[in-house]
């Protein structure tokens, strides 16, 4: 049975996120290895996070800190607001949503790549604005945008 990836990318997922999770191939941008990564948060695979990261990322990174976080949570989207590259350098502005003991958050980072031997690595990350969200203190109307960065209206999304 073939899996749509998570990533929102709508292809399958062994065509799509899988083949780098398994390691048979590397992402050729920026923006293919952040999908892999959230996909790889998606299913608590932290191992993937670690390898595809440097300094000053993984400086402080603890592995069983942030399997422990992607556990307990819900993963329910991905939406890429803007990337791009130029030679060994590149970005990624993305919001990535997720439901945390019932609530909705959200994370709208924009991450930094650095691409070493043909190989892209996230190297650091900066939060854009606070995006969380509190549902239980934030009324929204149902057919407002949703606040979780997807584009879609509320009520055909996280209501």
């Amino acid at each position: 049975m073939k899996m749509i990836c998570p990533c929102g990318s709508m292809k399958n997922y062994e065509e799509c996120c899988g083949p780098f999770l398994c390691g048979s191939s590397k992402p050729s941008t920026p923006k293919a290895l952040m999908r892999s990564r959230y996909t790889a948060y998606t299913q608590s695979n932290i191992d993937y996070i670690a390898r595809t990261m440097k300094a000053p990322a993984n400086n402080n990174f603890n592995v069983e800190e942030a399997k422990a976080w992607a556990k307990k949570l819900t993963w329910e989207s991905l939406t890429i607001l803007d990337s791009g590259s130029h030679l060994d350098y590149g970005f990624v502005e993305f919001i990535a949503s997720y439901l945390e003991n019932g609530q909705l958050q959200s994370i709208h980072e924009k991450s930094e790549f650095r691409r070493e031997q043909g190989v892209w690595f996230y190297t650091q990350g900066k939060q854009v604005r606070d995006t969380k969200i509190n549902t239980k203190t934030r009324s929204q109307g149902r057919n407002e945008l949703c606040a979780c960065g997807s584009n879609k209206k509320y009520k055909k999304c996280c209501f």
